[in-house]
């Protein structure tokens, strides 16, 4: 087990991709934290992690309330006596062309996708410096780097995660604590499953992709355990794009 007796907190962890990311921690070897604002979703998830030999708990956590950050970082530190790993996965997404997206929308966007994670992350380092050890594993998007219509004020969100995990990287060197980001592409689950439901915007989407597939949980676990785990100690302020070479075309 290559995360055998760490601990490592989840936002939005009880459903989709961080659901996902809860169990495959889990899997192994780290107690888990599913901070997440869906409680019977997240304690469904902490049961079944306990239920099959793991260890976890569900924290209701609101990303976009910086008291909550706060507080599911103490409820960790408080529970396992440390916290080694952050995933910041909470987030939302508004479909609305640009003269559709509403000042509401922005902020809310705005709120969890970035104040959230900026938070939750701001929190999980006061204590990993104690520690002088942590990863900080943010999830941003292929949205981030390029253009799809009615994605604006998304892409913008997901965009600004790239700066904010350099920027953590470079000022948490000294802490031995590293930063990088996940960028995936559009996946069975989670956002894009309630869209799945019309064949023809699945079928859209897969001819774009070159591997011809949607993304699964599964495709994403890879790189979650590499900035999790010891092997990417050297490796800090990066991204990972996983996508099946959307990107690339």
């Amino acid at each position: 087990m290559r995360l055998k007796g760490k601990v490592a907190a989840v936002t939005g962890g009880a459903r989709g991709i961080g659901e996902a990311y809860s169990t495959g921690l889990a899997a192994e070897g780290a107690h888990v934290v599913i901070a997440d604002i869906d409680p019977k979703a997240g304690e469904r998830v902490a049961q079944r992690i306990n239920q099959s030999g793991g260890e976890a708990i569900f924290v209701r956590t609101d990303v976009s309330l910086k008291e909550d950050a706060e507080k599911m970082v103490a409820e960790t530190v408080k529970t396992y006596k440390r916290i080694d790993i952050l995933v910041n996965n909470a987030g939302i997404l508004f479909i609305a062309p640009v003269e559709e997206t509403t000042e509401e929308m922005w902020d809310k966007l705005l709120a969890v996708n970035v104040k959230g994670l900026f938070f939750c992350s701001q929190a999980a380092t006061n204590e990993m410096k104690k520690q002088k050890s942590g990863k900080i594993i943010n999830i941003s998007s292929i949205a981030a780097i390029g253009g799809q219509a009615s994605l604006c004020a998304y892409s913008s969100t997901k965009g600004a995660v790239l700066p904010i995990t350099r920027v953590f990287a470079l000022e948490l060197v000294d802490y031995n604590i590293q930063v990088n980001a996940i960028l995936p592409g559009t996946t069975d689950t989670g956002m894009a499953e309630e869209a799945m439901k019309d064949p023809e915007w699945t079928r859209q989407v897969t001819e774009s992709i070159p591997m011809k597939r949607l993304g699964r949980t599964t495709d994403l676990m890879g790189a979650l355990l590499y900035f999790a785990s010891s092997d990417s100690d050297y490796c800090t302020g990066q991204t990972l794009i996983v996508d099946g070479g959307y990107s690339m075309i």
